[in-house]
């Protein structure tokens, strides 16, 4: 019997060291490829981020497969609101969002709301009935005073993520700034284009009200030169007006009634 037990134990040694020697190798292997050092694997940051959208992935059910991968796509490249002043029609205003766009997750939420996509589940989360800021004393008038921006605030409700939590994309926003005398703005570059009024569709991405369902009609094109891109600074450019438009968006900063009303909007289909 003491001679059986000597031998077992003699198994165990002689096993032990090559036992630990194969599990540091596969600890070792594996390390070497999360921290992409093996066979040109990903960065350890970019592979991260990876397993997270793999464990997010997995955790949906029935999801139809994404065959579209053009980083920055959003929903619509076009939209149009129609707009009412003391509940008389004064037109219709049409957009084109850059599409791909420099700002993905600020503009899908502006096209969501624009169609009313979470409207079902939370009333609040879309434009129609909403009003333009208004002030008799900033409406254009022939006498220097003008209005370079119209601001719609929204009902403070997001159509992506949670509907009352800002809207963050640094990682885009980074790479899509432009810096003006005064400070920076982001998404699109400013250009002039001739023929084109150069009115902008901006939302705010720093600042009071960044993240939320405001945006604005910002007239760069117009506006003095000493103004310009300073109008745009903690904004994101995310489209631009269509010229036939420009008719609309002066009755609307030369009239006296009251508050534009935006009374419908949607994405329209242009070939």
């Amino acid at each position: 019997m003491h001679h059986q037990r000597s031998r077992i134990t003699v198994g165990k040694t002689r096993n032990g060291p090559w036992l630990a020697f194969w599990l540091f190798m596969i600890l070792l292997v594996e390390t070497l490829v999360v921290e992409g050092f093996v066979f040109g694997s990903l960065p350890h940051s970019t592979c991260t981020y990876q397993i997270k959208d793999l464990y997010a992935s997995a955790s949906r059910t029935e999801e139809p497969a994404k065959t579209d991968t053009v980083p920055g796509k959003i929903s619509a490249s076009s939209i149009y609101m129609d707009i009412e002043v003391a509940n008389q029609p004064i037109g219709r205003l049409v957009f084109h969002l850059t599409n791909p766009s420099p700002l993905p997750i600020h503009a899908e939420n502006f096209v969501q709301l624009i169609k009313g996509s979470r409207r079902g589940i939370d009333p609040k989360a879309h434009y129609v009935g909403c009003e333009f800021d208004y002030s008799p004393a900033s409406v254009e008038d022939g006498m220097g005073r003008y209005r370079w921006g119209h601001q719609l605030r929204g009902r403070g409700r997001n159509a992506l993520g949670r509907a009352d939590q800002p809207i963050s994309d640094p990682r885009n926003q980074l790479q899509c700034t432009h810096s003006c005398f005064g400070g920076q703005y982001y998404g699109n570059l400013y250009t002039e284009i001739e023929g084109d009024p150069g009115v902008f569709l901006t939302v705010p991405v720093v600042g009071p009200g960044f993240g939320s369902s405001k945006f604005s009609i910002v007239r760069v094109g117009e506006s003095p030169k000493e103004w310009k891109e300073r109008l745009l600074i903690n904004s994101g450019i995310i489209g631009r007006m269509d010229p036939s438009s420009l008719e609309t968006l002066h009755a609307m900063a030369r009239q006296r009634i009251g508050p534009p009303k935006l009374v419908a909007c949607g994405v329209l289909e242009i070939d």
